[in-house]
């Protein structure tokens, strides 16, 4: 895949996740994240996101409930996003909250 329409669906999957995290799933009131980052497979067929919050807890959790949701948020990808292959989403915490 071409760097170029590989980093253009990085920045759309990322815009995307964001608004069905923000949206769709539901997570406890007190739970702030951010979804920072998103890393493709080569063949662009897995999606690999990451999660940071104010706490190292909070990020843990906020992972667990969306890997929980996963099914989900690849669902409303395939609705929004006009592609042959959707990417399966995971989630992780990012790098930086581990430190």
């Amino acid at each position: 895949m071409k760097s170029i329409r590989r980093e253009r669906l990085k920045s759309t999957l990322l815009r995307e996740v964001s608004e069905i995290v923000r949206r769709e799933v539901e997570l406890p009131e007190n739970l702030f994240i951010t979804i920072q980052g998103v890393e493709l497979s080569k063949d662009a067929s897995k999606a690999t996101f990451f999660v940071s919050a104010l706490k190292k807890e909070d990020a843990l959790k906020a992972v667990e409930i969306l890997n929980r949701a996963q099914g989900y948020v690849h669902h409303l990808l395939g609705k929004r996003l006009r592609l042959k292959v959707v990417p399966r989403p995971e989630f992780k915490v990012s790098p930086e909250v581990l430190l």
